[in-house]
């Protein structure tokens, strides 16, 4: 495993940046008088110029369940703030590539990525990094406790109370049973052998999925997201076919109470340690991970509140007259009923606004289309699942992850993936 180390933010600089930020959002979509929610958010440390700003920011605690998926890619399936925050860093490195492509000579050496004729890709700014933060524990296995390490003044929670409590979990993956409890995920065993009774129980290093209202998800925990990212970079496939190597996170930080560090150590990247898992371009990662109950999210969770029904997400996108957006359902707030399955409805954060972020980048660069063997118009018949085939290194070793690392992980409907930009459209006019 790789270790991350040159990190010169400390928690509280990275948790006032965010908070701060989040401050100057609109009101519009913030919780109310007696609702929580959770801040996740991803801040850049340029180490040349020693400056920091945040580029993606992110509230919420939704996830929708597998009846509800789109196959035009327009509903966000996992609506959770660390999900939301990461998928808003993508919108930011489309933009910041898009920037590249344009750019004049004289302008780059400040600038996120560069074109390298040598390597035939973008290249990351050396001087940059990237530090996530959450203001809760990630849903999974960073909140389950070993029976060992349990401390034994908390009250434990009776079994049948599990799935009592299965709604009052609100899609967040964690239950609060008080203020002085402990914590305990809702997040779900992967029961495929159907052998398993209880697909609560508490068992630590598992892979799990997020519980839904009423309805199984076929969303993995955040815990099992944060140490796939641990392994094969934020970057997801479509961006690794552009840059010249993964981009990990410098450091993880968390703001709540109840987050252990050693629970969190075991689910980003211990629990797979003496694993192998032998690839020259993706590395796991043994990242900074830091706890600081002292800096309170002002919304966080408590157990007299109920769950904000919106989230926000806000990408750093200068010029931009959407910088954020408000997701309630995974669809974009505001939309009328009969625009509900027409790409209006879409956040700019959905599988097709980032498959026609891609596709744009494509169309405005000659260098990207030759290094991927495409001609102008191929761009318009490709599919989702076509341009994620494309990144061949990428796929190989996250069918290796799976097989050495997550052999639970859900597997989507493969017709969730085969749209492209013209027939997503093309079926909303059917429709409507």
């Amino acid at each position: 495993m790789c270790s991350q180390r040159n990190v010169k933010l400390t928690v509280q600089q990275i948790a006032e940046l965010c908070y701060n930020k989040f401050r100057d959002l609109p009101k519009t979509g913030k919780p109310t008088n007696s609702q929580w929610t959770v801040l996740a958010g991803i801040v850049q440390y340029d180490g040349r110029a020693q400056t920091s700003k945040v580029v993606a920011l992110a509230t919420g605690t939704k996830c929708i369940g597998r009846s509800k998926l789109c196959k035009n890619g327009f509903i966000l399936n996992d609506s959770h703030a660390e999900v939301l925050a990461r998928r808003g860093f993508l919108r930011y490195l489309y933009h910041e590539l898009l920037k590249a492509v344009t750019r004049k000579q004289q302008d780059q050496c400040d600038a996120v990525f560069s074109w390298d004729p040598g390597l035939d890709c973008f290249v990351l700014n050396q001087n940059v990094h990237f530090h996530f933060l959450s203001t809760q524990t990630p849903c999974g296995d960073a909140c389950i406790v070993e029976e060992t390490e349990a401390d034994e003044s908390l009250p434990k929670r009776p079994r049948l109370c599990l799935y009592e409590t299965e709604e009052d979990a609100s899609e967040t993956g964690l239950t609060l049973l008080s203020s002085n409890a402990a914590i305990y995920t809702g997040a779900k065993l992967i029961n495929k052998d159907k052998m398993l009774l209880d697909d609560l129980l508490q068992t630590p290093s598992a892979l799990r999925i997020k519980p839904g209202r009423g309805e199984r998800t076929l969303s993995m925990s955040c815990s099992d997201k944060l140490s796939r990212w641990n392994v094969l970079g934020v970057q997801g496939a479509l961006l690794d076919m552009l840059i010249d190597k993964p981009i990990y996170f410098s450091s993880l930080n968390f703001t709540c109470p109840d987050a252990r560090l050693d629970c969190l150590k075991r689910a980003i990247y211990q629990r797979w340690q003496g694993r192998n898992f032998e690839h020259s371009h993706y590395q796991p990662q043994v990242p900074l991970i830091r706890v600081d109950e002292s800096l309170p999210f002002e919304y966080a969770q408590r157990a007299d509140w109920q769950p904000s029904p919106s989230g926000i997400i806000w990408s750093d996108l200068s010029e931009s007259p959407r910088p954020h957006e408000i997701v309630v359902n995974g669809k974009r707030q505001g939309v009328t009923k009969k625009k509900l399955q027409s790409p209006q409805a879409a956040c700019a954060v959905s599988k097709y606004k980032l498959l026609e972020s891609f596709l744009d980048l494509l169309h405005c660069s000659i260098e990207l289309r030759k290094k991927l063997q495409l001609q102008l118009p191929d761009l318009d018949r490709l599919t989702y699942a076509k341009c994620k085939s494309m990144a061949g290194d990428y796929q190989l070793a996250c069918q290796q992850l799976k097989s050495d690392y997550f052999q639970q992980w859900t597997s989507k409907p493969e017709d969730l993936l085969e749209f492209t930009i013209h027939s997503a459209r093309t079926s909303c006019n059917v429709s409507l």
